[in-house]
């Protein structure tokens, strides 16, 4: 046991050395003889911030619909290797002095991130993509956040022969009103875009909803009252998590010709 945790801590020390001077390994994303316009480099989903287990199915299909969104404007796209991104990440947070806020203390270590990078690569964009769960607003069935409108699935009760996001009306097990009640959340993506010389850009882009809801199984509760069930599958519509992105990146991207 003491030898296998001394060859992980060889490794790891290999690692980090590697990293320091010879600077991160980079895989480039493949974009055809198209990809001629600027060079962007994608740091993993969510460095820096801590995402729930019971969403990490979301992350490689945000992730490539990011590389693939800007594969379609001709940037010529470059990911961290998760190993050696963690490392730059750990060090730039020790480089900057926490303020109190997180938002603060997040971008202060990005811009951290990006001057330790721009000594060993050339790019003209550093993206830090984050998945998070957003306070949404409901309207009947229609939930609404981060400028997209997405459509609440509701299961019937226990008790009923209806199928999942069947109609709400009264009778047979099913909510019986559109007015529903309770918190609902959406999934979002949070781009922040840090470019060499110029000022850090950051916006969101509403993907998905991750919860369909189902009514309360204690005893007591009204019929309006929904519980969040997570969906066996998440981001199962690309239309919707291409919308997201695009979103998001759409006024990032603009912003690289002016």
């Amino acid at each position: 046991m003491h030898r296998r945790r001394a060859g992980a801590l060889t490794l790891l020390a290999v690692a980090l050395a590697s990293c320091a001077s010879h600077g991160p390994k980079m895989v480039e994303e493949g974009g055809g003889a198209q990809a001629t316009g600027p060079r962007v480099v994608i740091a993993p989903l969510n460095l820096g911030v801590e995402l729930s287990s019971d969403l990490e199915d979301a992350v490689p299909i945000a992730e490539l619909s990011l590389i693939r969104s800007l594969q379609r404007r001709g940037a010529r796209v470059a990911v961290i290797w998760t190993p050696d991104a963690v490392v730059l990440w750990r060090g730039a947070v020790a480089s900057v002095v926490p303020e109190g806020s997180p938002a603060k203390d997040f971008r202060a270590a990005a811009q951290a991130l990006e001057k330790k990078l721009a000594e060993t690569q050339s790019f003209d964009m550093l993206l830090l993509p984050s998945l998070a769960l957003r306070p949404a607003k409901l309207s009947g069935r229609t939930v609404r956040w981060d400028g997209v409108q997405r459509r609440l699935r509701v299961e019937p009760a226990e008790n009923a022969s209806l199928p999942v996001d069947a109609p709400v009306f009264a009778g047979e097990g099913v909510v019986g009103d559109s007015a529903l009640q309770g918190k609902v959340s959406g999934l979002s993506l949070h781009l922040l875009a840090l470019r060499p010389g110029r000022r850090t850009l950051e916006r969101w882009g509403g993907l998905d909803l991750v919860y369909d809801a189902a009514p309360p199984r204690g005893p007591g509760g009204s019929e309006k009252e929904l519980e969040p069930k997570l969906r066996r599958v998440l981001l199962d519509d690309p239309l919707h998590v291409d919308e997201g992105v695009a979103l998001a990146l759409d006024p990032i991207w603009g912003s690289l010709a002016r």
